[in-house]
């Protein structure tokens, strides 16, 4: 039995095992191997403007370049364009929605920090664009600000105080895109800004030109390839049923042990320091005094009394003998058979 369950280890734990630290290496290499992918992309909004002038006598061209200084009373309206460009670095499907805001802020001189007349306007109502590739871009090329509606409002104001005034024109933008590649969606909010001073003699125009934004996005996920899933699969199925396998031949080859099987085993289990297994078949002098003894028990105290080892005999698969021989002369003995038991 113990031969056949050797075997049975052999032939069935051991590749199990095998198996085990095969799976164990191919999930740590997967996992090891496989990167998140990203996806990095640049933003970036700009502004540039003309200023359009009345009719005078001062300037020969109808409109001035920025990065000028300006004299107020001649400015009719300043023709403003937007542009707004995010380049990524693997196609996307997005969306952009876009407006254009005008903010007025009125301060009196003396009291900068609470404004007394602030008022928003809408100047290009919310739109959108959709599409799918590597940009996505909104030009707009001739928004019309009318410096002189703006100018009138704050010149009302001065009957009751000195005012300071900017008109803040905002060029707003919402982004929303998507990505095969990584599992989040890429959401941005960009604001590029145009400050135009009111009610003042002459004017310099405050720009505000974002540098191009460097953002990443990186999957919080990380996936194995196809390949390595199939293999970690394959191996994991082989090693479930080395163990199936295993336990299957375990129990068909095991084996309950009778009464007579448990209570030789118990002998030799617990006075093992007293029993010495013979080999062989079992001779007794025909002069020899034979003295059967009713259990084992009694022989266990004639071993003590004479202090000569227990010497164990297995006859057959039902029979077991223990006997003391005393200088051959005397023989003590106790028979152990399995029909005992039944």
């Amino acid at each position: 039995m113990k031969l056949k369950r050797k075997f049975g280890l052999i032939i069935y734990l051991f590749p199990a095992i095998v198996f085990m630290i095969i799976l164990l290496f191919e999930v740590n290499y997967g996992i090891n191997k496989v990167k998140a992918d990203n996806l990095t992309y640049n933003e970036r909004g700009d502004i540039s403007y003309k200023v359009y002038l009345k009719k005078n006598n001062y300037y020969d061209t109808p409109y001035l370049d920025e990065n000028s200084s300006y004299i107020a009373s001649l400015i009719d309206n300043f023709l403003v364009r937007f542009n707004y460009t995010n380049t990524f670095s693997d196609d996307v499907k997005y969306r952009v929605k876009y407006n254009i805001t005008a903010d007025l802020v009125v301060f009196d001189s003396d009291n900068k920090v609470k404004p007394i007349y602030e008022k928003s306007y809408v100047l290009l109502n919310d739109k959108e664009i959709t599409g799918n590739g590597k940009m996505a871009k909104v030009d707009i090329l001739n928004q019309v600000i009318d410096y002189d509606k703006y100018n009138k409002i704050v010149q009302s104001l001065k009957q009751e105080v000195v005012p300071t005034a900017n008109l803040v024109i905002k060029f707003n933008t919402k982004l929303d895109a998507t990505n095969k590649k990584i599992d989040k969606n890429i959401k941005s909010n960009y604001t590029s800004s145009l400050s135009i001073p009111i009610s003042q003699k002459t004017i310099n125009i405050d720009l505000t030109k974002k540098s191009a934004d460097n953002k990443k996005v990186i999957s919080s996920k990380k996936k194995l390839g196809m390949g390595i899933i199939i293999v970690i699969i394959s191996t994991a199925i082989v090693f479930i049923i080395s163990i199936v396998c295993y336990i299957n031949y375990i129990i068909k080859t095991a084996k309950k042990k009778s009464k007579y099987e448990q209570k030789v085993s118990k002998i030799l289990r617990e006075f093992d320091r007293a029993i010495t297994e013979a080999k062989g078949e079992l001779i007794l002098d025909d002069d020899a005094t034979k003295i059967e003894v009713k259990d084992f028990e009694e022989l266990l105290d004639v071993h003590d009394n004479l202090n000569i080892p227990i010497i164990y005999y297995k006859i057959s698969d039902s029979e077991s003998v223990f006997l003391v021989r005393n200088n051959n002369k005397d023989v003590y003995y106790n028979v152990i058979r399995s029909e005992d038991f039944d």
